[in-house]
């Protein structure tokens, strides 16, 4: 079977273009690539982020101990029957239920704290600073 001449040329112009092209690559891949070394990572202790994080795991542990007690005053002040004390144990038990809620909440927030200190924020952008440089859009704000 022979082939028709159109296809053959067509074959013929493709493989030589393939061909051609790599030849004339362009001279820079013809050498080795630069080297660039690799920039080692900061190392920065996170002690910072570690104490809020063991502050706030107590805090919120000891939350939980501090609720029982209000529970438990609350309980009282529903049993007292003299008067004369009513106040004095619904005003401890008030107490005691705002101190475990401020301590849980301080807990949790200490560790968002930690969090943030640990994974977001980075220790050389933490001033503010002006930045205007050429490879920049326009002016950069940092804080």
């Amino acid at each position: 079977m022979q082939r028709p001449v159109p296809a053959a040329l067509l074959n013929a112009v493709l493989v030589g273009s393939l061909l051609t092209g790599a030849a004339c690559a362009d001279a820079r891949a013809a050498f080795a690539f630069e080297r660039i070394p690799l920039r080692e990572p900061d190392r920065h202790p996170h002690k910072a982020a570690y104490a809020c994080a063991l502050a706030g795991a107590g805090l919120i542990g000891m939350s939980f101990p501090l609720a029982t007690t209000a529970d438990r005053r609350y309980g009282d002040y529903l049993n007292e029957t003299r008067i004369d004390l009513i106040p004095g144990r619904w005003d401890r038990t008030v107490r005691a239920d705002h101190v475990a809620s401020g301590a849980l909440l301080a807990g949790e927030s200490l560790l968002v704290t930690a969090a943030w200190l640990r994974f977001v924020r980075h220790p050389g952008e933490s001033r503010v600073a002006f930045d205007a440089r050429p490879d920049r859009c326009a002016v950069s704000f940092s804080f």
